[in-house]
């Protein structure tokens, strides 16, 4: 009688755990597929928290370090360097492509006759219909070749080769590449300096921004950060403006 109730017991406990596991099998194929964020809430919280204490810690080590950085430095150093001359060779000889292309368009299509008729009373229609496509052309080299000169001119002044921080953490100097010297440069309070992205986040190109001035400056990601943290400090700190 005992050994009977034993087996009776063992099988009703054996079908309990069955139907058990039954119910929480469809529970958590139901909670996966119908409702996804209810899953990951329930099976990556902890991971969750984890990755939200280590952004947390790694925000604050970063601060912690930075915080004991000395911006007030004894001599000019020497921030941020580009001595790669291969983008400034491309940005010069396009400007001085552009240059000679529209000089030579202009000249070769250029016909005093634009000039005679230009006094006659006719419409623009007939007026380039008597010229033909050169004066297209011509008209072409002289309106928009200038803007776009001054535009690649502009361009080519934003490409960064050297930030200074000089004595005393005060003053900054922007040495850029020119078209019609070595370099440009450009020293100016620090207060009127800013990047628009952290050098963490940089990838390929990273744009500074100076107080006034319209266009971004840009700091090639192949040139190299000789004092990162106090460029962080620095050049690199968050200012609004």
């Amino acid at each position: 009688m005992t050994m009977l109730l034993n087996i009776l017991f063992h099988r009703n406990a054996t079908n309990s755990l069955c139907k058990l596991q039954f119910v929480y099998q469809s529970l958590v194929r139901n909670t996966k597929y119908k409702n996804p964020m209810l899953y990951k809430s329930l099976h990556s919280s902890s991971k969750c928290t984890f990755r939200i204490k280590s952004i947390r810690e790694c925000k604050k080590q970063i601060y912690n370090d930075l915080k004991d950085i000395n911006t007030n430095v004894q001599n000019n150093v020497i921030l941020y360097k580009n001595t790669d001359t291969y983008d400034f060779i491309v940005v010069k000889l396009l400007f001085y492509g552009w240059i000679f292309c529209n000089t030579l368009i202009a000249v070769t299509t250029y016909n005093s006759k634009y000039i005679t008729t230009w006094c006659k009373d006719t419409s623009w229609a007939e007026y380039i219909k008597i010229n033909g496509a050169s004066f297209m052309y011509f008209a072409y080299s002289i309106i928009i070749g200038p803007p776009a000169s001054i535009v690649l001119y502009l361009f080519n002044r934003r490409f960064v080769k050297y930030v200074i921080l000089h004595k005393g953490g005060k003053d900054v100097s922007i040495i850029t590449n020119h078209l019609f010297k070595r370099y440009d440069n450009i020293t100016l309070p620090l207060e009127k300096v800013k990047v628009t992205l952290a050098r963490q986040e940089m990838k390929s190109y990273l744009p500074m921004r100076i107080q006034g001035r319209r266009l971004y400056f840009i700091l090639d990601g192949q040139g190299e950060f000789l004092n990162e943290k106090l460029f962080d400090c620095t050049v690199g700190s968050t200012r609004r403006w």
